[in-house]
């Protein structure tokens, strides 16, 4: 099945277009630097139309068009927001979105992306291309299968990162201290 058959689709805004200083309607902005950095400060883009529509929605995902592309999903602290012109908004209707993101950014979901970038300086895929791309059919049901196997990967995953951190904290300081004490101890 096509991605468009499980999804409503829809490109950003032209940003410079549709700004107007003093407008009527205010509207945050997505970017991905203050998202990446997790800060909850957005620019706010004032127009004279009214976008309420373009604004995403918690449980929607927004894809990068631009490569290397990205896959984010829209939880509470991220809908409202209007999405710059690089950018798409998916709406999921009949396809469980943490399955939809997973597969997005799988191996296979990025080649089948990567065969319709297009552009030598500016990679990108066009809204049309990633409303073609096929999505694998499985019912909803394994989905959700899918979705807890996902999820508590994700949780292993920061488990496992936090004690690497620790471990290299502890080491660090271990060998520090020996330092240290073979370094006084040299000098004495």
């Amino acid at each position: 099945m096509k991605l468009s058959d499980v999804s409503e689709i829809f490109i950003g805004i032209l940003v410079k277009r549709e700004e107007k200083q003093g407008g009527e309607y205010k509207f945050p902005i997505f970017d991905l630097k203050n998202y990446e950095n997790d800060e909850n400060e957005y620019d706010i883009i004032e127009t004279n139309k009214d976008l309420e529509y373009k604004l995403t929605k918690e449980g929607d995902l927004i894809f990068r068009l631009v490569y290397p592309n990205k896959v984010i999903y829209i939880d509470k602290e991220l809908q409202g927001m209007l999405v710059s012109s690089q950018w798409c908004v998916i709406r999921p209707q009949g396809i469980n979105v943490k399955f939809l993101k997973w597969y997005l950014e799988s191996d296979e979901g990025k080649g089948n992306i990567l065969t319709n970038i297009s552009g030598s300086t500016v990679q990108k895929i066009s809204v049309q291309s990633l409303k073609m791309l096929e999505i694998p059919e499985i019912n909803l049901e394994k989905q959700k299968k899918l979705e807890d196997i996902i999820e508590l990967w994700k949780k292993e995953k920061k488990i496992l990162l936090e004690i690497i951190n620790s471990k290299e904290l502890l080491y660090k300081n271990l060998i520090e201290e020996f330092v240290k004490k073979e370094n006084k101890a040299e000098k004495a």
